[in-house]
């Protein structure tokens, strides 16, 4: 997009306090993730950047969202969530069947009708692949638009992982 100043939001598992570990239940929280893509950065300082982001945001996890927002005080639009348009989710959990007393319990997958955000990009690790599902709102995009955003993305990640030193300006999307 040529900014250097991007914000994305991303899920926390909000499970940080020893008091809710033994529960079942949604705790998770979503982080504001802002990313200083000024300078010439190669593709390892660019990855040292955002780890260092990502790490900074975990230490505030417990901040609700709400809160951030209301500290902030973004703008508000009603076709826009406050802060972000964008998501990334990693999900980093293990699909495994569950074991409980006297019930049977397996995971299903989902389908994903409705999107809270314009993208939200979600990756997983399985069986020793990356795979996941690029969402969309649909009254922004069409299909063709995000399969064309979905090859752009899979161009830069091959170009990273080929030459981690090389400046991110100069990655090629359209090869």
């Amino acid at each position: 997009s040529g900014q250097d100043d991007v914000v994305i939001g991303t899920p926390s598992a909000g499970r940080s306090r020893q008091e809710v570990e033994p529960l079942i239940g949604f705790f998770v929280n979503t982080l504001a993730l802002r990313m200083d893509l000024s300078g010439e950065l190669t593709v390892a300082e660019l990855l040292a950047r955002v780890r260092q982001t990502a790490l900074a945001a975990q230490e505030h996890q417990d901040l609700p969202f709400e809160q951030v927002v209301e500290i902030v005080q973004p703008p508000r639009r009603l076709a826009h969530t406050p802060l972000f348009q964008v998501v990334f989710a990693w999900q980093n959990n293990e699909s495994t069947d569950w074991k409980l007393p006297k019930l049977a319990v397996s995971p299903v997958d989902q389908v994903v009708d409705v999107v809270k955000f314009d993208l939200e990009l979600g990756l997983s690790e399985e069986e020793g692949r990356i795979v996941g599902a690029l969402n969309y709102a649909t009254a922004l995009f069409d299909p063709s638009t995000v399969e064309r955003q979905v090859e752009y993305l899979r161009a830069v990640l091959q170009a990273m992982v080929t030459n981690s030193q090389q400046p991110v300006g100069e990655i090629d999307i359209l090869s």
